[in-house]
């Protein structure tokens, strides 16, 4: 064993990249929240892109090593301390055992990510590790549990992530969408009110899905018969309201979709705070394409 949880914080998960090719079962993609900082921190430790990693909200974290250990911190700035000394994020960092490891505050984004080498070690439920409370597949962390993950042998470099790569979670989030399928259910009334609105992010939000609250959209369809739904899929609620669907969403829905959120600015969107301002751009697929292929080859993401 690695890590002792002296403080389970907030709310703190075990995750990967996600659990694939269940959704005609019912079951959630799951996987981290803010895949960006979550990739940049396993590319750190030249670990696999589906290594598991812990997913810590808004902080009250603590951490004791009991093992010699490299890591990497990215994602929200939760004022990460080792032993009380306040530390760089998106970086290695090598531990020591029996240092102390804490999160305590959100100072900037609300899911800070914890990495080490080789990936924490749980056992693989669907072929996954990730956790999903709202499913019953596993369970947030508690005091006592111990973490378990491979004992560093010697120090690693300390490598840094190039500073054009690490997001500011403070800038207003401009989401890029794709009209879906149902676009068209769509009057160019209610296409110009959805893309020159300014939302913002309610305090109902949780990894299921982002509610926005604003100034609603009239005349939406009433609910329609349940339909598979997926990640990214922005519903406009029967009070003219969207909801962006995240990791842990079901598989089925009746809202009418007006768009799809581009998977990669959805990282950023897991990092807004209640409050935080959100507004919508259409992209061109092309693009969106691109952008992913980009993403996905530097690193190394393959999903089969």
């Amino acid at each position: 064993m690695s890590f002792k949880v002296i403080k389970s914080g907030f709310f703190s998960l075990i995750e990967d990249y996600g659990r694939f090719g269940f959704a005609r079962y019912g079951l959630s993609q799951s996987g981290v929240a803010d895949e960006h900082a979550y990739c940049w921190a396993n590319h750190l430790l030249d670990n696999h892109f589906n290594d598991a990693v812990l997913e810590i909200t808004f902080g009250s974290c603590e951490l004791k090593a009991l093992d010699v250990m490299s890591i990497a911190v990215t994602g929200a700035d939760l004022d990460f301390r080792v032993n009380d000394l306040p530390q760089t994020l998106w970086k290695v960092i090598n531990v020591q055992a029996g240092d102390t490891l804490t999160w305590s505050r959100a100072k900037s984004g609300i899911r800070s990510y914890l990495a080490v080498k080789g990936g924490f070690q749980s056992d693989p439920l669907f072929n996954s590790k990730s956790v999903n409370i709202r499913e019953n597949i596993g369970s947030k962390l508690s005091d006592g549990d111990l973490l378990s993950c491979q004992a560093t042998t010697k120090n690693r470099a300390p490598r840094v992530v190039p500073s054009e790569f690490i997001p500011d979670y403070e800038q207003n989030l401009t989401l890029r969408v794709l009209p879906s399928y149902q676009f068209d259910l769509f009057n160019e009334q209610q296409k110009t009110h959805f893309f020159n609105q300014c939302y913002s992010v309610s305090s109902a939000s949780d990894r299921t899905g982002c509610r926005l609250e604003g100034q609603t959209m009239a005349g939406v369809q009433a609910r329609m018969i349940s339909e598979g739904i997926c990640y990214g899929s922005v519903e406009i609620t029967t009070e003219g309201l969207p909801i962006i669907l995240l990791k842990d969403s079901p598989t089925m829905g009746g809202y009418p979709k007006i768009a799809t959120a581009f998977s990669l600015d959805l990282a950023k969107l897991a990092q807004r705070q209640a409050g935080d301002t959100v507004k919508f751009e259409l992209m061109d697929i092309e693009s969106a394409q691109q952008q992913r292929h980009e993403f996905n080859t530097f690193f190394s993401i393959n999903i089969r």
